[in-house]
């Protein structure tokens, strides 16, 4: 055995030192002639394709240089990343196209419109390859660089057909950060020669891993949401142009060999057109004679979700594309050791290669089946939206414009029709005022995107999902909304967001300002203020006070900055308060009095300073990366808050005095040493507040930190031999007990300091773990509990229904001097469950207020 290996890794490397002078032959064989005036990838960079891990900068840089030789390749760049990197486009087809591009792709998107004409055989067909989202499935990355070169200089005639009857769009690297990562990483641990065993540290990423971007968010799950800012830049591109094919390259497993669709019929969206998973076949077609011409083994209808559209691979197809996901086994270095012998680096990128091409191919071929299938995709989304029981969805908080805000920019992201209300409207016993709500009528080319941010999912049949099975975003906004069974009349839609919060300039006070805490912004404004050294308070009971401006009430959490017992003058007081506003796009109020008209008046025992957090968040191995990343995304792009990441390998070093919250996410806290445990211990016991999510909350009840219990299936301890199944069930039936995603309703109680700024005692979570909590003994502690009917959408099984019901959803919990706060799920989910993101700020604000005897 050892010998076989030795003399494959022989052969291997025998053929890695004669790529640098076969690149052409392994990569294109048979291909032709090519322009001599255009650089191969490895003639530019200088080492063969496959022989290292080329980083972002050279992609880019190659790229410009085919541009430079080539009349056939052009370039856009669409935004930066958050380490500054740039987003890039290339635009690739015949030179006569690109001569009248602008008005190629006005033509090419009225197939998004269902009043006009589809297009003819003379109009050129739009592919869009998008490569490498999750940073460390590298092979497509490089394969980006062989398709442009070859698209921009190989002079066979069919190659020629391609660019006359295609627009080439190619996305060499939707997530620069992570690839680099993942490169530098790579790149630091080769060795010379390889190494293929799996254990090597080259083929073993450390923490974070290169899958994710700058704030550890897997971009591949954010198209929906659009939270980061690559989306949102792609986004804006993508809409420009409405392509006909869309291809997401990624990675798995290195014993995997390569994947395409179709994908399982099971995991198909109910509410797509059968004809547009249908396509997946008919494109199929061009791969496996591709990939068989080069002797690839593959497979399909196998894996994958293809139901949601907050995927790369599956949000075209919710516009009508054929959106498609490759799939290639891993080398994960330069070459590794696999069930199928040894995977080596430029093996997977050939694959990647070749189906890339023959994307090109099969859209040439099929291009006016694809236009029927997009035109046809438009027209029918009117009708589904005709038959929707929903006519229309109405949203807006006036007590919340800043949420409100934010979802109706997310609606235009998607170019979904938006209407603003032109009249008061109560729906359902919920008030909408004229101004401040606006109108998504269900009739609209895109329908399934309207469908998909405003209504529950669809109910799906299969079990087998391996990720979110219900991402509706008004539930995960947790903002007032109405589905509506009869439109009012509408006006003009929106074009442009307007900004919903012009209010009038503040008036000076010489007694208190006043903010309330239903804003979702209210908590920007709190730390702007607590950063410019002003000392807030915050109100435990609601009061009404006349300001300024009027009679107003103000709910729990409300913040009161008095004029009086501050380190700053009454003029820099105005202007600190005056700055809060335009940071957090909110109005105070002044008020000359401390007596209120009703409730508390502002010197009560009940409105109580806020101390300013210091907040860290342990990360590292055995932490989970994406929600490690949610919280450091929401305190620093919500709150301006410079959370400290503490390695948890260094926590038994580390002075935890100086932090108010400690954070700990889901993850594996069992590799802490004792020392560790004992540090977080004392120091909550001696008042600091430790907040954990999911497996993170069953940690501390297993470690005695509170005297919570766990949920236990005693039902099950007591059953008797274990029921015998057929082997070839095994996945269907084990993954069926997985939680995928669920959406379930809570009550909370809105006295909790936790739970400050809601207005409605009924919250939606999402459930995406098997963390159950009982309910506290303690009458006051459950801040959050299911009701006993909470199921309200995803694919979850009836009996984890029935154990999730009235199960607590937040627990607090007194340890000596300290709090622990326990949430059974991620509060901050994908950086768009806004419903409880509030949540986990407000136990950064308040919670050291809750125990201990202080409320």
């Amino acid at each position: 055995m050892k010998l076989h290996k030795s003399l494959l890794l022989s052969l291997s490397l025998v053929f890695l030192a004669g790529l640098a002078r076969a690149q052409q032959q392994y990569f294109f064989p048979g291909a032709g002639q090519f322009d001599p005036k255009v650089p191969t990838p490895e003639q530019f960079l200088g080492y063969p394709i496959g022989s290292h891990y080329t980083r972002h900068d050279q992609i880019v840089s190659y790229f410009k240089e085919l541009e430079r030789t080539s009349d056939r390749v052009h370039l856009q760049f669409i935004g930066k990343t958050y380490e500054e990197r740039p987003q890039l486009i290339a635009t690739i087809t015949a030179a006569a196209n690109y001569n009248k591009i602008e008005d190629i792709r006005k033509e090419h998107v009225t197939l998004a419109d269902p009043a006009k004409t589809i297009l003819g055989a003379s109009s050129p067909v739009v592919v869009l390859l998008g490569y490498s989202v999750h940073g460390n499935e590298t092979s497509s990355g490089e394969a980006a660089l062989l398709t442009a070169y070859y698209l921009a200089a190989n002079q066979n005639p069919e190659t020629t057909k391609w660019l006359q009857e295609a627009v080439v769009l190619i996305d060499p690297s939707l997530n620069p950060d992570g690839r680099d990562r993942a490169a530098n990483w790579h790149n630091a641990y080769k060795s010379f020669p390889p190494v293929s065993d799996p254990a090597d540290k080259e083929h073993q990423e450390g923490w974070p891993a290169g899958r994710t971007n700058h704030f550890f968010t897997d971009l591949n799950r954010d198209w929906l949401s659009a939270a980061q800012v690559e989306s949102q830049n792609r986004l804006a591109f993508f809409h420009q142009w409405y392509p006909n094919v869309h291809i997401d390259f990624h990675e798995m497993g290195t014993s995997s060999t390569y994947y395409f669709e179709p994908s399982p019929a099971g995991h198909e969206s109910p509410i797509l057109p059968k004809a547009s998973y249908d396509f997946n076949a008919t494109l199929a077609k061009y791969h496996v004679e591709a990939l068989d011409k080069i002797g690839s083994l593959y497979f399909t209808k196998e894996a994958f979700d293809n139901v949601s559209p907050i995927y790369g691979s599956t949000y075209p197809d919710f516009f009508g594309a054929v959106g498609v996901t490759f799939e290639q086994g891993s080398s994960r270095g330069i070459v590794q050791e696999s069930d199928n012998g040894l995977v080596t680096f430029p093996f997977t990128i050939r694959n990647q290669l070749t189906s890339g091409l023959s994307t090109v191919k099969g859209a040439v071929a099929e291009k006016l089946n694809l236009f029927k299938l997009q035109k046809e995709f438009f027209q029918s989304a009117l009708d589904q939206g005709r038959a929707n029981p929903a006519k229309g969805f109405v949203f807006g908080d006036s007590k919340d414009l800043s949420l409100t805000q934010k979802l109706l920019d997310l609606t235009l992201t998607h170019r979904l029709k938006v209407y603003p209300l032109d009249q008061d409207l109560t729906v359902d016993g919920k008030k909408f005022e004229k101004g401040k709500a606006f109108i998504v009528p269900s009739v609209q080319p895109n329908f399934r995107i309207v469908h998909s941010i405003f209504e529950e999912t669809a109910k799906l049949k299969d079990s087998a999902f391996y990720d979110n099975t219900s991402w509706s975003v008004i539930h995960a906004y947790g903002l007032k909304y109405a589905k509506l069974k009869v439109l009012p009349a509408l006006g003009n839609a929106v074009e442009k967001a307007p900004q919903l919060k012009a209010a009038p300039a503040l008036t000076k006070s010489t007694y208190a300002y006043l903010l309330d805490w239903s804003d979702y912004n209210a908590s920007r404004a709190l730390y702007d203020l607590q950063k410019r050294g002003i000392r807030v308070k915050a109100t435990y009971k609601p009061f009404t006070a006349n300001t300024a401006t009027g009679k107003q009430t103000f709910s729990y959490g409300s913040l009161v900055i008095p004029v009086a017992n501050q380190e700053v003058s009454a003029d820099s007081l105005y202007k600190a308060v005056q700055q809060a506003g335009i940071v957090a796009g909110l109005q105070f109020q002044s008020t000359g009095t401390g007596f209120s008209l009703e409730g508390i008046d502002l010197g009560s025992n009940n409105i109580r300073t806020v101390k300013k957090p210091e907040v860290a968040l342990l990360t590292g191995t055995g932490i989970t990366a994406g929600e490690a990343g949610e919280v450091w995304f929401l305190l620093n792009q919500q709150l301006n808050l410079p959370v400290t990441k503490l390695e948890a390998g260094n926590l038994g070093r580390t002075d935890l005095s100086r932090y108010s919250s400690l954070v700990l996410v889901s993850g594996n806290y069992d590799a802490l040493d004792k020392r560790s445990v004992e540090k977080i211990r004392n120091w909550v016991n001696a008042g600091g507040t430790l907040i954990t999510f999911r497996n993170a909350s069953e940690w501390v009840i297993k470690e005695k930190f509170v005297q919570e219990k766990l949920y236990t299936d005693s039902a099950s301890a007591k059953k008797g031999a274990a029921q015998r199944l057929d082997y070839v069930t095994k996945s269907e039936t084990e993954t069926a007990k997985r939680i995928n995603g669920g959406i379930f309703l809570a009550d909370v109680d809105l006295s909790n300091p936790i739970a400050f700024g809601l207005t409605d005692r009924k919250v939606f979570f999402t459930k995406t773990g098997t963390t159950i909590l009982q309910p506290s003994k303690d009458k006051y502690a459950t801040v959050a509990q299911y009701l006993p009917e909470a199921y309200v959408s995803g694919y979850v099984s009836k009996d984890n229904r029935a154990k999730i019901s009235n199960s607590a959803a937040i627990l607090v919990a007194s340890a000596g001097a300290g709090t622990v706060i326990l949430f059974a799920e991620d509060p901050n989910y994908r950086h768009y469950w806004h419903g409880t993101d509030r949540l986990f700020l407000n136990s950064i604000f308040f919670g050291g207020e809750i125990s201990g005897g202080r409320f």
